[in-house]
């Protein structure tokens, strides 16, 4: 008789996105914790200093308070949360790892929603194009929904030399990273805008046009600002 394969405890290593991850998880470690590498950690200015007035959106009112779980859980040496009001409303967040040598890596938007009761409707990745970059850049394009309140969420992930929005390729450039750049800093940055009577297309259009605004500010901001040049080896 020919045995079950389904029953065997390691059928799950049939799944190709779970090998895909555990490779690359196995790599990390044998770069991070096996190679002599000396890891080069940037100190860009907190994140709370980052302007209030962005295109023809501005916040005047404080930061959200990241509270002291979820911190807990993001384990990021930076995050912002922030309100801006024009054209539509919009509401920023941005979560910074200086390192992910010990294994710390942003959260997908896509496990910490849910886990706050907000159910996925529609799911998918799109291109953008952004003042100041050759190409566009991709980004998760996310809607959510919560005792009747619908909103347009964006994410993606960012470093100093490129945007991903697939978690396994970010994975992947982390290791590529370490061993070209000796650096495993990144970035998780995502806007929500409220999908009101107006209608998903009008909350599609601020998101986007808010998007293009922040995007070259934060990245001068984290990645190429004077105190950001500064180095800990």
């Amino acid at each position: 008789m020919l045995e079950n394969k389904t029953n065997s405890p390691f059928s799950f290593l049939h799944n190709t996105p779970v090998l895909v991850v555990t490779g690359l998880l196995v790599l990390q470690i044998v770069i991070f914790k096996v190679l002599p590498t000396k890891e080069q950690i940037p100190s860009p200015p907190h994140l709370d200093h980052f302007a209030r007035t962005v295109g023809p959106w501005f916040s005047n009112t404080k930061d959200i308070q990241v509270d002291p779980e979820t911190q807990a859980l993001l384990k990021a040496d930076d995050t912002m949360s922030r309100e801006y009001a024009g054209p539509g409303d919009v509401e920023l967040f941005v979560a910074f790892f200086k390192s992910q040598r010990a294994g710390v890596t942003p959260h997908s938007p896509k496990i910490c929603l849910p886990a706050n009761g907000w159910a996925e409707e529609t799911a998918g990745i799109i291109r953008l194009e952004v003042p100041g970059e050759p190409a566009s850049i991709p980004l998760n394009r996310y809607i959510v929904t919560k005792d009747g309140q619908r909103n347009l969420v964006f994410y993606w992930y960012q470093n100093q030399h490129r945007v991903t929005a697939n978690e396994y390729l970010s994975k992947f450039y982390l290791v590529w990273d370490s061993l070209r750049y000796h650096r495993s800093d990144e970035a998780m940055i995502r806007v929500i805008v409220p999908i009101t009577g107006k209608g998903d297309d009008q909350a599609e259009a601020n998101a986007k046009a808010f998007i293009r605004e922040v995007y070259q500010p934060l990245r001068q901001h984290i990645w190429f600002s004077p105190q950001s040049a500064e180095l800990i080896h």
